[in-house]
């Protein structure tokens, strides 16, 4: 996780909604928006496990390259999304809906 002072504080028998961080909400819709042009090719893995835990598996490194400079490079504000998945990582609930939106949102046709 990024070097900040934002801490989110996540109770154990909290659920997500993305009503609740909308600071979060709005990295990620930016980040969305910046990664719209980029192969979908590993696209939520690689954004993920980044917020996640800074790490990426080879093969979305190599299957996606694009998406991995851009989300590695620190383009993107992502220090409320990284501090709520550090925040919630004993709330099992609350992590699997977190990523659940993500992926939804990012898997999300723009026709």
């Amino acid at each position: 996780m990024s070097n900040n002072t934002n801490s989110t504080v996540i109770k154990d028998y909290e659920k997500f909604s993305p009503a609740n961080y909308p600071k979060a909400f709005h990295e990620l819709s930016v980040l969305n928006q910046g990664i719209a042009h980029i192969a979908i090719y590993f696209k939520v893995e690689i954004i993920i496990s980044y917020l996640k835990d800074h790490s990426l598996k080879t093969d979305w490194v190599e299957g996606n390259p694009a998406l991995t400079q851009m989300i590695t490079s620190g383009f993107f504000k992502t220090e409320h999304l990284e501090s709520l998945f550090e925040s919630c990582r004993n709330n099992k609930v609350f992590l699997y809906d977190f990523e659940g939106y993500i992926s939804r949102l990012l898997l999300m046709r723009r026709d």
